[in-house]
């Protein structure tokens, strides 16, 4: 029988399942062959893994560049592909590798090996959609930045720098370009656009720093209109709350916009603290008329662009369109207060054909109850990014379907509501019944691998992350719901999910059903930041370096077993 494969694909990452059904005798692991055409030139190549036999003499270029899978195969049976990007055609195939004899060359089983998958031209699928997602690259505790910070002998503080806007030589910013990825140059193609075509733009912000994005809004002069909070303040001792709320942590952005006679008050939802105007939001008005919004998680800061998983979507509907415009002006008219209108507004549904916004502050979490209802009505399953959702939020809903041996639940939760020896610490014989070992996680916190690793160059834990940069790693907020379905549903905005975000914040929602192209880009995207972090909280949890790949056939049997409710979610059992 051959291997089965199924790949998926977002605007950056193609997400690849496959399946061998039984374990195949002397088998190594596989390699995966790649078919990519990139600007009209097309090649095919095998692609490499870093990780090399336990116990094998590892060069130092072997160490760095890694070998072709044809002679490092992987011993998994999914892959993530960084390496295409936004334009490229893809297709691929998976090939099992076997040795027959102790110390033999590994040969190909290509008689065992998958088709080549169907080719996928990776973007913002579908091209033209009304809704279309876009991710950065914010994974900094990686083998990418370890090697980079390795060999260009930087710091966490001269990192920090290197990913503020530069005026001057673009090569200087490979790594801010790289790591901020298709999200700033749509967001930024976005307010040239409006600039050169005579478009207004109305924007509610809860953070403005980074001097790019500040430009691109200055160019607008009065043609922007934003509404901006005074970020995240703390009440200093012996401080009242309202003198506390008089401080601006966006003091330097606003003045720059009224020098260039951008529409902005000197003081706009000044609420926190004890409050958040956390919203991102900004919409497009053509010939006075709202016509798209972009919202998601993405802060205006080098910190939301580069070293935050975050995401952004642009949605092109009148009707929702609208909805944001008179939000915008809601909030413009409440200046830093709660008026009643506003949050009786906020507390109904703003509903849009298949789209529904929510805002808050909300009375009686009417919005938590909208996000609840979606969830529960999972079929096949839920992948989530959420911060800091709280013990009172929509987690705790999501924690009840793992009960439900039949539904696939797979996350990244960027703080746990109670640490690491909560509930929300879920294994795989948890979410499906497979497994027996209480540490394979799947429901991830955070962290970088900070034990040896066989052929791995040190990586920035998530403790040294926040003390040296001083933010989130995962900060998206996004719930995707049964994407394979008719009736699938993703759920993205500012709102952290939690009770916070329900009672006291300037917050945004859509819940978008039934587009299955943009449900499945955003699960591309979940279970790229799970794989990410899942083996490095393994890692973390039993404290013992990873020493390499087994040169038997028996790594098979038992990933086989853990996986099935995986690959059947993702389309390569026998019954999918």
């Amino acid at each position: 029988m051959s291997t089965a494969l199924r790949v998926y694909s977002n605007e950056d990452d193609a997400l690849l399942f496959w399946n061998s059904f039984e374990p195949i005798r002397d088998c190594r692991g596989f390699a995966i062959e790649r078919r990519l055409t990139r600007k009209g030139k097309a090649v095919t190549e095998v692609l490499v893994n870093r990780i090399g036999f336990a116990g094998e003499h590892i060069e130092p270029d072997e160490a760095d560049h890694g070998k072709p899978s044809t002679e490092w195969p992987f011993q998994r049976y999914s892959w993530i592909d960084h390496g295409a990007n936004t334009g490229d055609t893809v297709s691929y195939r998976v090939i099992p590798m076997v040795r027959r004899a102790a110390g033999a060359a590994l040969t190909r089983l290509d008689v065992q090996a998958s088709p080549f998958s169907d080719p996928i031209t990776l973007g913002a699928v579908p091209p033209g959609s009304k809704c279309q997602a876009f991710f950065n690259r914010g994974f900094v505790m990686s083998q990418f930045m370890a090697r980079y910070l390795r060999d260009n002998h930087l710091t966490l503080a001269q990192f920090k720098q290197q990913i503020q806007h530069a005026e001057h030589e673009e090569t200087e910013h490979v790594i801010r370009n790289f790591l901020s990825g298709d999200l700033r140059l749509t967001l930024l193609h976005l307010l040239d656009d409006a600039a050169t075509t005579g478009a207004d733009v109305f924007a509610a912000l809860f953070e403005l720093s980074d001097d790019e994005l500040i430009d691109a809004l200055a160019k607008l002069g009065p043609r922007a209109h934003v509404v901006l909070a005074n970020g995240s303040i703390q009440k200093k001792t012996a401080e009242t709350a309202a003198d506390a709320r008089t401080r601006d942590e966006n003091r330097a952005a606003r003045a720059t916009l009224r020098r260039a006679t951008v529409d902005v008050a000197l003081r706009d939802r000044f609420i926190s603290p004890g409050a958040l105007g956390h919203n991102k939001f900004l919409v497009v008005v053509r010939n006075g008329k709202p016509k798209q919004v972009w919202t998601g998680s993405t802060n205006w800061a080098p910190t939301g662009l580069c070293t935050q998983v975050n995401n952004g979507i642009l949605i092109t509907d009148d009707r929702v369109a609208q909805i944001y415009r008179e939000q915008w002006q809601r909030l413009r008219d409440a200046k830093s207060a709660f008026p009643t209108e506003l949050v009786t507004s906020n507390s109904q549904p703003h509903q849009a054909g298949d789209m529904t916004v929510w805002f808050t502050r909300a009375q009686k979490k009417a919005d938590l109850d909208a996000l609840n209802a979606e969830v529960e009505k999972a079929k096949q399953g839920v992948l989530f990014l959420m911060f800091m959702p709280g013990a009172t939020g929509v987690l705790a809903t999501v924690m009840k379907l793992t009960a439900n041996p039949h539904l696939f639940v797979r996350g990244v939760v960027s703080t746990l509501p109670n640490g690491r020896d909560d509930e929300s610490e879920a294994d795989v014989d948890v979410i499906d019944r497979t497994s027996s070992k209480p540490l394979h996680l799947e429901i991830v916190q955070p962290e970088g691998a900070h034990l040896p690793m066989s052929q791995f160059a040190a990586e920035v834990t998530r403790t040294q992350f926040l003390a040296g940069v001083g933010h989130a790693i995962i900060h998206s907020k996004v719930l995707v719901i049964d994407p394979f379905s008719d009736q699938a549903v993703v759920i993205t905005g500012s709102h952290n999910f939690s009770g916070s975000a329900s009672t006291a914040n300037d917050e945004n929602f859509v819940i978008i059903r039934g587009d299955k192209a943009l449900a499945q880009a955003y699960a591309v995207n979940a279970e790229a930041a799970y794989q990410h972090y899942r083996w490095r909280a393994f890692l973390a949890e039993t404290d013992r370096p990873f020493e390499g790949l087994s040169d038997d056939d028996r790594w098979q049997a038992r990933k086989l077993q853990n996986a099935a409710t995986e690959l059947a979610f993702w389309g390569v059992s026998p019954t999918a």
